[in-house]
């Protein structure tokens, strides 16, 4: 079994190693299909929020939060979601207001409903949104990372075991007027699949692998909502095998892709995607890695440390905003910020389920 340094609360990590993060208080159980968000907060904190998910017990309508001041588990109190796994969810807008979720799955059948909730309310409830226009069908889609802007964009998606929807069509949701549409698409449009990652970056969006019945793909599309063309991308460098359930997330122009499922099984593999080179590179890192997992969440998450100068009085670090500064002379503490990519749950092959948070640095 892997042993991961742990990481501390305001703790710098080391570039190209895993650490497992262990959040005090009560943990959710092991737990797939799930995704996960950063919410910012005042202060340069803020929280990760786990959003529905599954395991043999059931599909899930609750939402955990790490709250990243203090490095605690929180069961928030919002009622009225869905059951639901393999949705999507977005945070449209900036500041945000709204965490919303479409589709995903649970015992009875897929879903491709709308729902949001104020983060920012006391006592926030989970609502439907009534829209207008034609939705999608009933599908999973797995993903938290499919919005530019206030528009949502969904391809393809999973029908039913290993079969996806037989719909071809492009959907676009527009979260400021409720309104479903489906335009017109230039371009050698991807082949339906489902299991595949999704990722707005630089301004257009990306679709990696996923599986088609048997099938995994390794390819990738991109499209520019400018001009409404999906583009063929012709990668060079590691190009990763034929994944699905695995899980991505952008940082200026790199995409991040961790784990899923190959033909050889479940991977702990990250590769990361240059987009002005088009180009693949299979991450090294120093110690153990991760299980290998599929089916698991991925998110950005901007870590706050403490960094150490010299001369002045220490300052209180913008993680801690209400702590009275103390004074020391030659010592200053300054708030920086690291990127780590942040991974939650996910299950191997073997029908192990984790509950587990990994994170490592990324640029």
């Amino acid at each position: 079994m892997e042993l991961l340094p742990v990481l501390e609360a305001q703790e710098k990590p080391k570039q190209g190693v895993w650490y497992s993060l262990a959040p005090s208080g009560r943990s959710p159980g092991v737990s797939v299909g799930h995704t996960c968000t950063y919410w910012p907060g005042d202060g340069g904190s803020g929280r990760i929020l786990i959003v529905g998910g599954a395991n043999p017990g059931g599909s899930f309508s609750h939402t955990h939060a790490i709250n990243l001041k203090c490095l605690e588990w929180d069961a928030l109190p919002w009622e009225g979601l869905k059951a639901r796994y393999e949705h999507c969810t977005l945070v449209p807008g900036s500041p945000p207001q709204s965490l919303w979720v479409f589709g995903g799955a649970e015992q009875s059948g897929n879903h491709n409903c709308i729902q949001k909730i104020k983060v920012a309310e006391s006592k926030a409830l989970w609502e439907e949104v009534m829209v207008t226009g034609e939705p999608p069908s009933p599908r999973t889609y797995h993903t938290n990372s499919a919005c530019i802007g206030s528009l949502l964009y969904v391809f393809s998606g999973g029908e039913a075991g290993a079969s996806p929807v037989a719909d071809q069509k492009l959907h676009v949701f527009d979260t400021v007027s409720s309104t479903w549409t489906q335009p017109e698409t230039q371009g050698p449009q991807p082949p339906v699949r489902h299991g595949h990652v999704i990722v707005a970056a630089s301004s257009k969006i990306y679709i990696h692998g996923g599986m088609a019945n048997d099938d995994f793909l390794d390819d990738m599309y991109s499209l520019d909502p400018s001009n409404m063309t999906w583009e063929l991308v012709q990668p060079e460098g590691d190009v990763p095998p034929g994944v699905a359930a695995h899980s991505a997330m952008a940082l200026g122009n790199n995409i991040y892709i961790l784990g899923g499922l190959t033909a050889d099984g479940a991977t702990n593999a990250m590769y990361t995607f240059n987009i002005e080179k088009k180009s693949w590179t299979l991450m090294k890192f120093e110690g153990d890695l991760p299980p290998n997992r599929l089916d698991h969440c991925m998110c950005l998450l901007p870590w706050k440390v403490e960094a150490v100068g010299d001369g002045g009085e220490v300052q209180t670090a913008a993680t801690d905003p209400e702590a009275a500064p103390t004074s020391a002379p030659a010592k200053t503490l300054h708030a920086e910020t690291i990127h780590l990519a942040f991974v939650f749950g996910g299950m191997d092959t073997q029908g192990v389920i984790h509950n587990d948070c990994v994170v490592t640095v990324v640029t």
